[in-house]
């Protein structure tokens, strides 16, 4: 009953987003996110994650991180229901830098890994990739609540992503789909209970390895991907240079591999601290 419930909560939320376009519905996700935020027991988390990777901030300069980053992702949220309207041609919107770095090995038929993290919308960073005509399989979590998570895979199929769940069956999809020379993109700054402990802020926080098993199983380069907001609903679309594998095969170890990727994220989250989420546990305890 509690997942019907969120479900019904969620889909009338999409269906109001979805008559009043991409601008309204993404103010109105900040705005009712932001409200949520002043009274969720999350912000504990939030602010231990914090103390944790801005030690010389003080309480004022966190709280206001955390209100940013409640109404970024209310914004996200509100976003969801548009994104297969996103277009990236002719698009005033968004602004992308780096697509070569993503396109010039796909189309010398190599197979490419891109990865991004939960910060700015992370969703519009395979849009370069299908609106030119690429197929990507993106891997994901799945909702624990099976209503909701069928809707979110509706969005995602209708903007063109094939998706893989993650687990044991998806790690197979994932290498069948590598054997015929398709791609794949991944979020890799969530906690897996059964992954590596890697320094994430001088922290260790478990770590998915998969990125760097199939990246050295199948020679494939990897492209950090990064989208964030500029202001409103317009963003930017940032590839960054391949890291190559014959660098990977160097750095010798699927532990050093994910250090050296999650540093990337680091200076990421550093830059655009209210557009990560920070309420989650990311970190071992």
């Amino acid at each position: 009953m509690k997942n019907k419930i969120e479900f019904f909560l969620l889909l009338f939320f999409y269906n109001i987003s979805r008559l009043i376009g991409v601008n309204l519905s993404s103010y109105l996700g900040g705005i009712i996110a932001w409200f949520y935020g002043l009274f969720s027991n999350r912000n504990v988390i939030g602010m231990k994650n914090l103390n944790l990777v801005f030690p010389r901030k003080n309480l004022i300069e966190k709280k206001k991180i955390l209100r940013r980053m409640w109404f970024h992702f209310g914004r996200v949220i509100g976003e969801y229901p548009h994104l297969h309207k996103i277009k990236i041609h002719k698009n005033t919107n968004v602004k992308i830098v780096g697509i070569k770095n993503l396109l010039g090995p796909l189309k010398k038929e190599k197979n490419c890994i891109y990865f991004s993290a939960h910060i700015g919308n992370w969703e519009l960073s395979s849009h370069p990739l299908t609106q030119n005509g690429f197929k990507i399989n993106f891997v994901y979590r799945a909702f624990n609540n099976k209503y909701v998570d069928d809707l979110l895979r509706k969005i995602r199929f209708k903007y063109g992503v094939n998706l893989i769940k993650k687990g044991s069956d998806g790690a197979k999809e994932c290498i069948k789909a590598l054997k015929n020379k398709e791609n794949l993109g991944m979020l890799i700054d969530q906690k897996m209970n059964d992954g590596l402990p890697i320094s994430f802020f001088n922290k260790l926080a478990m770590t998915a390895p998969a990125i760097a098993k199939f990246s050295l199983k199948f020679k494939c380069q990897i492209v950090p991907a990064l989208c964030v907001r500029e202001k409103g609903t317009k963003y930017k679309i940032e590839y960054f240079k391949p890291i190559q594998y014959s660098f990977l095969k160097k750095l010798g170890s699927e532990e050093k591999i994910m250090l050296y990727l999650n540093k990337i994220i680091e200076k990421w989250i550093l830059k655009h601290p209210e557009q990560w989420i920070w309420v989650h546990e990311r970190w071992k305890n």
